[in-house]
């Protein structure tokens, strides 16, 4: 067995997709890959096909991974945007053979950070990613709500000590509470046509939001979706925070539609639990994995 490794870029794009839904063939969840959703994606998440790999087997695409860069915090971040293994190849080694040449172009690359996300149920690639170096930071989830939230928590009104101005999405980006390291999805680079809600008490900030509102095409919106929703980590008052942040993001509390949270990190307690208050049930959950590439 011979195994070689391409550039994604140097592949057509129909065989990106082939190999991709290969590599998701039998997966958990529906993954199918499209040209244009590729094309959309690689732009919306930055995906860089220059630097994402596929790896060969006696001269055939057997498996792939999808890679970003961002800089955040000083540091370059690298986001493993998906991996998959076409089915004749599973159960050979070959996962653990393209993570080690991965690793190797994140050194290249100058990556002092890499990230991915893997559904919970996904143990051997959970496996994988750690004997890779990976440890997982945070579980995140995908939570929804379908109807009005007018008979909710949010609807009773009650005056608050806040200012609420809603900003775009790179804006919360200079809080200095931030949460920079993220998933890749909830970061704002990743929030085309997003908007950040900032709250603040005088003149201090306390707390923001980033979220999105889609629209169909008569401008009715569609739905809304959460990414990240923090309180200033020494206010005492973070449920008050919460409360009038998601009043403002979710509002009209009317308005009958989908809203929904991706990646909204578990380890938020104060604010999981409020949206299970309002009626809030997961639709999937992640692990967030982390590995330090000054790390051996």
């Amino acid at each position: 067995m011979t195994i070689t490794y391409r550039k994604l870029s140097e592949l057509s794009i129909e065989d990106i997709v082939r190999i991709w839904n290969l590599g998701f063939e039998g997966y958990f969840i529906r993954m199918e890959m499209t040209i244009d959703v590729l094309m959309t994606r690689t732009v919306n998440e930055g995906i860089s096909l220059e630097n994402s790999l596929v790896i060969m087997v006696d001269g055939e695409p057997a498996g792939f991974v999808m890679n970003g860069f961002r800089d955040i915090a000083g540091k370059k971040l690298a986001w493993n945007g998906g991996t998959g293994i076409a089915p004749a190849f599973r159960g050979k080694g070959i996962g653990k053979a393209l993570m080690a040449r991965n690793l190797e172009l994140y050194r290249e690359q100058g990556v002092g950070i890499a990230t991915l996300e893997a559904l919970v149920q996904n143990e051997p690639a959970i496996r994988l990613y750690q004997q890779a170096g990976y440890e997982i930071s945070d579980h995140l989830l995908l939570l929804q709500h379908s109807g009005s939230m007018t008979d909710t928590i949010l609807a009773q009104t009650h005056a608050h000590p806040f200012t609420i101005s809603r900003e775009l999405a790179r804006d919360a980006a200079g809080l200095d509470f931030s949460r920079g390291i993220s998933a890749w999805q909830t970061q704002w680079p990743s929030i085309k046509d997003g908007e950040s809600l900032i709250i603040k008490q005088g003149s201090q900030p306390v707390g923001y939001a980033l979220f999105k509102r889609s629209f169909d095409k008569e401008g009715n919106m569609s739905a809304i979706t959460l990414y990240q929703c923090e309180a200033h980590p020494e206010r005492e008052d973070a449920e008050q925070i919460y409360k009038a942040a998601l009043s403002e993001l979710f509002a009209p509390l009317d308005y009958v539609g989908k809203r929904t949270t991706l990646n909204l990190r578990k380890s938020n307690l104060l604010l999981i639990e409020m949206m299970e208050k309002l009626g809030f049930t997961t639709n999937f959950e992640q692990v967030l994995m982390i590995r330090n590439m000054q790390d051996a």
